[in-house]
């Protein structure tokens, strides 16, 4: 990128947009990003390669810094019993309490065996027994569950359990004893009999990237070359159908941009044989308008500066993993800040929050919306485990299927970045 900025867009609007600022809006600022420190939970996915992946830049990237899990960290079992069995302990939780409108904090009694719920647990219940969220606002989920079994004792559930080497059980899906379910073992075997590059699991469900039929297709965008992918996102707990969405691949660093988003999606049709409903998906599977429209997309991206508003949600993103390395974290935080020039100082603001959204989606900062969607992707990539790959990759999907903020005032496409985020300590 031109660090320089000799564009006359970026500083029209810094006049314009600063006279319309509070003075208890500019100070001498501090840096955007600040250290968070988590810790990381154990990870639960599993990778198709025993081995870290290793870009395809040959000095530039160092061997993949995401950990690989072979496939025996996966442990899902089936709980068959009628509803009457199942209860919610949830006594610390208050109606209209707490981070969100599900319960995640409950524990669930599978007959005996105490488990945690996931979200995949209650959005099944939801979709059975037809009601939803908005009611754990007014009533205690013990009260509702209690009385959705006083209503539908004798019905018969079947609830897939994941297994842990640490922590409690964690109950996904609710589904009918009849429904046909696809195995983890099954979805490995399509995963290797048709050459996917990768396959991680989690939270219930298995996601594989594949190349479509017509092939990778390599194509120049701007001064960056990109090969069409897709991945199958395949649930293994019974609840819901398999989902494809378009994706895209940086070869030079090997980032994985995936469209999660309804504009880039495909839902496989259920049927009573969804092992071969889904190697016929595989095999077939092509979508020449939307590899277009989503290259269309990046094309504009390069001639687009990014906004605060859309630095913003990236580092929002981050600051919300929670399967990573404090360090680590801290460290792609700073990259980011550094990639957007430091907001805060830029613009000389004590919290990017303090402005409303509107005047963020005037302001720009010093990238273009393309190194946010390289970056949003290398550190789903690379760095992200399976949990928190997953959000970012759904922004660069909503990103790519709406306008952005500033869209067409960067001019023409300059030479970007190969790598956004620093080598790992200890690597050559």
């Amino acid at each position: 990128m031109d660090d320089t900025h000799s564009d006359s867009f970026l500083d029209d609007v810094l006049d314009d947009v600063l006279d319309g600022m509070s003075d208890g809006d500019i100070m001498s600022g501090h840096d955007i990003m600040s250290d968070e420190e988590t810790s990381a939970p154990d990870d639960f996915e599993w990778h198709a390669d025993e081995e870290p992946r290793v870009a395809a830049s040959p000095a530039a990237r160092p061997a993949a810094m995401r950990p690989a899990t072979d496939t025996e960290t996966v442990r899902l079992e089936q709980r068959l019993m009628p509803l009457g069995a199942i209860s919610v302990m949830s006594e610390e939780i208050l109606p209209g309490v707490g981070g969100g409108p599900l319960p995640t904090k409950a524990l669930v009694d599978l007959d005996g065996q105490h488990c945690r719920v996931s979200h995949r647990f209650w959005k099944s219940i939801f979709r059975r027994y037809r009601f939803g969220a908005s009611t754990f606002r007014y009533f205690h989920p013990q009260e509702v569950f209690r009385r959705v079994c006083e209503v539908s004792k004798k019905d018969t559930l079947r609830v897939m359990v994941e297994v842990r080497r640490e922590g409690p059980p964690v109950a996904l899906g609710v589904s009918r004893p009849d429904h046909p379910l696809v195995t983890v073992d099954e979805v490995r075997e399509l995963a290797t009999s048709h050459g996917a590059t990768e396959a991680r699991y989690n939270d219930g469900s298995v996601t594989c990237t594949f190349t479509p039929r017509s092939g990778e297709k390599t194509l120049a965008i701007g001064g960056d070359e990109f090969a069409n992918r897709f991945t199958l996102d395949v649930p293994i707990d019974g609840f819901g159908n398999a989902q494809i969405y378009l994706a895209l691949v940086r070869l030079l660093c090997s980032n994985g941009l995936v469209g999660y988003h309804r504009a880039f999606c495909s839902e496989v049709p259920a049927s009573r044989n969804p092992r071969h409903t889904l190697r016929r998906a595989v095999e077939c599977f092509d979508h020449s308008d939307g590899f277009a429209a989503i290259r269309e997309r990046f094309l504009s991206a390069q001639t687009s500066w990014a906004s605060v508003r859309e630095a913003n949600a990236v580092y929002r993103q981050i600051t919300k993993m929670r399967a990573i390395e404090a360090r680590r974290k801290s460290e792609a935080l700073v990259d980011l800040d550094q990639l957007t020039g430091r907001i805060q100082e830029f613009y000389g603001l004590t919290n990017v929050d303090t402005l409303p959204v509107r005047r963020q989606r005037l302001l720009p900062v010093k990238c273009r919306v393309y190194d946010l969607l390289n970056f949003a992707g290398e550190v789903a990539t690379h760095v992200a485990r399976s949990e928190d790959a997953r959000p970012l990759q759904a922004w660069i999907g909503s990103t790519l299927s709406e306008e952005f903020d500033l869209e067409g005032t960067a001019g023409a496409a300059p030479e970007f970045a190969d790598l956004f985020l620093r080598q790992p300590r200890g690597e050559a």
